[in-house]
């Protein structure tokens, strides 16, 4: 799964690409605001991210306070805190020498054999 492929924008598709890309772009986050990207700032930066995620869910839910966006920006905001998690999960990862692709192979993709027709009714391909 390494053989990297150019996505719609020309940009990465794998998620060691990803990761790369997403690396670069905070270093320069660390330089321009100072904040040292140590393990326990990428780890709870992380964290941070996933409550703004939650946030965001619950706006997009209609279960928190109406703030007086509107549909779109919510929506908006939601999609924008989902890409947040994932840089910051890739990061961690990064750190950490996980390789993700590797990982979902041996935790998840194990169960292909189990696949039957119905499971895949509706997934995108």
């Amino acid at each position: 799964m390494d053989d990297a492929q150019d996505g719609p924008a020309g940009g990465p598709t794998t998620l060691g690409a990803l990761a790369d890309e997403v690396e670069i772009i905070s270093r320069v986050y660390e330089r321009r605001f100072g904040i040292p990207r140590s393990d326990d700032w990428l780890v709870l930066k992380l964290h941070e991210e996933v409550g703004e995620l939650t946030q965001a869910y619950l706006a997009r839910s209609g279960r928190s306070r109406d703030r007086g966006e509107g549909a779109g920006a919510v929506d908006a905001a939601f999609r924008a805190e989902l890409a947040d998690v994932l840089a910051q999960l890739l990061l961690v990862a990064r750190r950490f020498d996980v390789d993700l692709e590797a990982e979902l192979e041996r935790k998840w993709f194990r169960f292909r054999h189990l696949v039957e027709p119905q499971d895949e009714d509706g997934v995108r391909r």
